[in-house]
């Protein structure tokens, strides 16, 4: 089983994945929880979901304050459950939805982001309302959207 925990100084702690993130975090999900889903990821999806987490802390370590995790890894069950594209990178532990409040809203985080050398595959501002970040092992296509109530387009708009 995934979740293992150890005891450090008489407290339960988990194992990160990377310096800022833990496993519980990239795959906690509310629906799964009132739904009784196991979103635990497979081995391939955990690869996947560690190398996600060592760039998410190249994005908290950019932005300089915490990053808050609203998705991560999504079981088939819970992508489709929650509505979810069967190609979404989430899926393949590849793709994280954040905010981080701290910093700004999401578009001053999708541009901060854009503007860095963060070897992201897909950034996407989502309805002006959290920032979509993907990576990939290879092949990153450094693509930047925004989705809004009228569609996709290229880029961050002001």
């Amino acid at each position: 089983m995934l979740r293992a925990f150890f005891i450090c100084g008489g407290v339960m702690s988990e194992p990160k994945l990377s310096i800022y993130f833990t496993l519980s975090e990239l795959i906690q999900s509310g629906f799964a929880a009132r739904h009784g889903i196991d979103n635990i990821p497979p081995a391939k999806e955990l690869e996947a979901l560690k190398y996600t987490a060592m760039h998410l802390d190249d994005v908290r370590a950019l932005l300089g304050v915490p990053v808050i995790i609203s998705s991560g890894y999504r079981s088939p069950a819970v992508n489709t459950g929650i509505g979810g594209k069967p190609t979404s990178q989430h899926l393949k532990g590849e793709a994280v939805d954040f905010t981080a409040p701290s910093f700004g809203s999401p578009r001053q985080i999708a541009k901060a982001i854009a503007a860095s050398l963060i070897p992201f595959d897909q950034l996407i501002l989502e309805y002006g309302q959290w920032v979509h970040i993907s990576f990939v092992k290879t092949g990153g296509r450094r693509e930047i959207l925004t989705i809004d109530r009228f569609g996709t387009k290229s880029g961050i708009g002001d």
